[in-house]
C-alpha cells in the first residue's frame, strides 16, 4: 500500500500517474516543510528512497544553499503567492550535488487555501557535462592558436601567457565572475592572432619602423577580428581582441573608438598588454622594466587607460600577486641583448 499522503483530492490517482510519467523530479512540500509526496524520478535524481523522503523535512532530504534563508522558495511563495524559477545546486545522496533548474509553484486545498508548494527539478548535469567538454575542446583550440602565434613571432614568446595571467588577476580584483574571467582569459591567450599575417621581415625589424610598416602592424587587431568574428563563442572574444589597442581618449587603433564604447574586457587587456610589452625586450626597443611600465599606465590613468583597471593592475603587481622577480629578470636579460 502506498503510504504517501494525498494532495490532490478525488483526482489523486490521475495526478500521480501524470507526475510519475514526468522525467523531471517532482516533490510536494507542505507549509511545515514536510515532504508529502515525490515521484520516482526524484528518488532516481537524489539517490534517496521514497520511504526515507516522505514525512521528512525537505531541507534534510534535498538541501540547497537557499535552505534556511529568506530566499527559500517556500518562504517566497508564501510572500508572493506566485511561481518561481531558479537555478541551484542541490545536495543529493552519496555526497554528490546536482545542478538543477527548479520551478516552484504553490499548491492549494480544494477551498483555495495555500497548502504548500510543488517543486519540479530538471537535472542540468548532462548539460553541464556537455558544456564542460565543449569548453575543454575550445580551450585546446585556443591553446593551439596561441602556440601558432608564438611560433610565428618568437620574439614575443611567452607574452600572451603572461598577459593572460595578468588579465585574470586584474579581473579578479575588479570582481569579475568566473565565467566572465574565463572569456577574458581566452581573448588574452590569442590577442595577437592577427600578427600571423604580418611579414616576418617587419616582425623581426630592429630599430624604428617605417610609417607603412607601422600601419601594417596596427592592422593586426582587425585581422584577428576577421578570423574570429563568425565563430559563435559564448564571450565577445573577437570584439575584445579588435579593441585591445583602443584608448579611452580615442587615440588608439584601429578604429579610434573611446570611453565606454570600449569593452571593459578590452580595457583590461589593453593595460595588461602595455605593462608586459614594456617589461620585455622587443627587436625595435629594449625592455624598460616593470616600474617604468607602471609609471606609463599611471600617467595615462583616466586619459588613455581606464582608471579602475589601472588601479587594479597596480595593486596586483605591488601587492605581490604577480611574480615580479621573473618579470624583472626577463626585463634585465632583454636589456643585455
Amino acid at each position: 500500500m502506498n503510504k504517501q499522503k494525498s494532495f490532490a483530492g478525488s483526482d489523486e490517482l490521475d495526478f500521480r500517474q501524470v507526475l510519475e510519467a514526468v522525467p523531471d523530479a517532482v516533490i510536494v512540500v507542505d507549509l511545515d516543510f514536510n515532504v508529502r509526496w515525490a515521484n520516482a524520478a526524484f528518488s532516481t535524481l537524489t539517490g534517496v528512497p521514497l520511504s526515507r523522503a516522505v514525512g521528512k523535512k525537505c531541507y534534510d532530504v534535498f538541501p540547497g544553499k537557499l535552505c534556511g534563508t529568506p530566499g527559500c522558495p517556500l518562504n517566497r511563495i508564501q510572500e508572493q503567492m506566485a511561481p518561481l524559477c531558479y537555478e541551484e545546486d542541490k545536495q543529493c545522496g552519496y555526497g554528490r550535488s546536482a545542478p538543477g533548474l527548479i520551478t516552484a509553484v504553490p499548491y492549494r486545498t480544494a477551498g483555495g487555501k495555500l497548502a504548500g508548494m510543488v517543486e519540479i527539478v530538471h537535472d542540468m548535469t548532462p548539460l553541464y557535462e556537455s558544456r564542460e567538454k565543449y569548453r575543454k575542446a575550445m580551450g585546446g583550440v585556443i591553446q593551439a592558436m596561441s602556440l601558432a602565434i608564438e611560433k610565428r613571432d618568437p620574439n614575443t614568446a611567452g607574452h600572451q601567457r603572461r598577459v593572460t595571467k595578468l588579465c585574470r588577476r586584474i579581473a579578479r580584483e575588479l570582481g569579475f565572475s568566473w565565467e566572465r574571467t574565463e572569456g577574458l582569459r581566452m581573448a588574452a591567450a590569442i590577442h595577437d592572432l592577427g600578427k600571423i599575417f604580418i611579414p616576418q621581415a617587419i616582425l623581426n625589424r630592429s630599430g624604428e619602423l617605417a610609417e607603412h610598416e607601422r600601419a601594417i602592424i596596427q592592422n593586426h587587431p582587425k585581422a584577428a577580428y576577421e578570423v574570429l568574428k563568425d565563430i559563435d563563442f559564448p564571450w565577445p572574444l573577437a570584439e575584445t581582441i579588435y579593441q585591445h589597442h583602443e584608448r579611452m581618449d580615442g587615440s588608439g587603433y584601429p578604429r579610434g573608438i573611446k570611453g565606454e564604447s570600449i569593452l571593459l574586457e578590452a580595457r583590461i587587456l589593453g593595460v595588461a598588454d602595455v605593462v608586459d610589452a614594456m617589461s620585455y625586450f622587443r627587436p625595435y626597443r629594449p625592455a624598460v622594466g616593470i616600474q617604468a611600465a607602471l609609471e606609463e599606465i599611471s600617467k595615462g590613468r583616466g586619459i588613455k587607460y581606464d582608471p579602475d583597471v589601472v588601479d587594479a593592475c597596480v595593486r596586483v603587481i605591488k601587492e605581490g600577486k604577480m611574480d615580479l622577480a621573473l618579470v624583472e629578470e626577463k626585463a634585465d636579460s632583454g636589456l643585455k641583448q
